[in-house]
C-alpha cells in the first residue's frame, strides 16, 4: 500500500461526486491544464496530506496519515446560492464522518466535512469544502 493509493481513493470519490452533481468536464486538479468557461460552474480538487504520525514502531509498523481534500465550487457572480447549497448539502451526505473509500487495499476513513462561508474569488463566487481524512499506512519492510 502506498500514499498514492490514499490520494487516488479520495480523488476518485470526489470526481464521482462532482460528476453526479453536473460538473462533468468542469473539474480541475493540481498541475492539470484547465480553462474554465466564463458563464458556467466549475470545481477544483486539492489533496493536502500532513506529515504522518507513528502508530507502531519498526519495519512493517503502521503510520497514521491525516490531511484533507479541498473541493472548491465556483459559480458566476450574481447567480444566487441555491445551486451551491444543493451541492454542499450533497457533499455532507457523500463525505459523512466514518465513511470509507479504498484503493488497492488501502482504506481511507472520512473524519469530517465542512465548508467556508464563500465569497468573491477571481470574479467567481466560491465555496470551499474541506473533507478531513485519516488512513493508517503499513510501513514497507526494510
Amino acid at each position: 500500500m502506498a500514499k498514492s493509493h490514499i490520494e487516488k481513493a479520495l480523488l476518485t470519490a470526489a470526481n464521482a461526486f462532482l460528476v453526479a452533481q453536473g460538473f462533468d468536464g468542469k473539474i480541475s486538479a493540481e498541475n492539470i491544464k484547465f480553462t474554465p468557461e466564463t458563464d458556467s460552474e466549475d470545481a477544483s480538487l486539492f489533496f493536502v496530506p500532513n506529515a504522518p504520525g507513528v502508530v507502531t514502531l519498526g519495519s512493517g509498523g503502521r503510520d497514521r496519515e491525516t490531511g484533507f481534500l479541498q473541493i472548491d465550487l465556483n459559480i458566476p457572480l450574481g447567480t444566487g446560492t441555491a445551486e451551491m447549497r444543493d451541492w454542499t448539502d450533497a457533499a455532507y451526505v457523500e463525505f459523512t464522518a466514518g465513511k470509507t473509500y479504498s484503493e488497492s487495499g488501502q482504506v481511507v476513513r472520512i473524519l469530517s466535512c465542512g465548508e467556508n462561508q464563500g465569497g468573491n474569488v477571481d470574479n467567481w463566487f466560491r465555496k470551499s469544502l474541506t473533507v478531513a481524512f485519516r488512513p493508517d499506512l503499513t510501513r514497507t519492510a526494510i
